[in-house]
């Protein structure tokens, strides 16, 4: 129950990092961290944190994060083939 994973990724291409022009170079790097871990009512969750530098852009870190919460059934969960 819990458990943590750190990925960090380098070597990217420049681009964007989101569709208003915010740019980021080669020298990004990207760190990933998933987490998860279980509430004191019994949910479980998972949050992932992302931590972007660039040194050439940036004056400090771009930093995000997300929550899932799992569902406890998968009444929620209908999956249909991807259309070509």
């Amino acid at each position: 129950m819990g458990g943590s994973l750190k990925v960090v990724t380098t070597s990217l291409s420049g681009g964007w990092v989101r569709r208003n022009g915010v740019p980021y170079s080669d020298q990004t790097t990207l760190t990933e961290y998933f987490d998860r871990f279980p509430a004191p009512n019994g949910e479980e969750w998972l949050v992932v944190t992302t931590v972007m530098t660039d040194p050439r852009y940036w004056n400090g870190d771009f930093i995000t994060s997300t929550h899932f919460r799992r569902e406890r059934d998968g009444s929620k969960w209908d999956p249909s083939p991807c259309r070509t």
